[in-house]
């Protein structure tokens, strides 16, 4: 089970951790799942990266 604090990854544009808490959508495509979040620094809705 998934916690807020669970690390998601990194904000491309400011490097800040995001956490699962900032998640705003996650889907699956052929390729893998993708996600979109809300950097909890800079605010912008970025693809964290790992």
């Amino acid at each position: 089970m998934a916690t807020e604090s669970a690390p998601l990854g990194m904000c491309p544009n400011c490097g800040s951790d995001i956490t699962r808490g900032y998640l705003l959508i996650e889907y699956d495509t052929e390729e893998g799942s993708e996600r979109f979040a809300e950097c909890p620094d800079c605010r912008e809705i970025v693809h964290p990266v790992h």
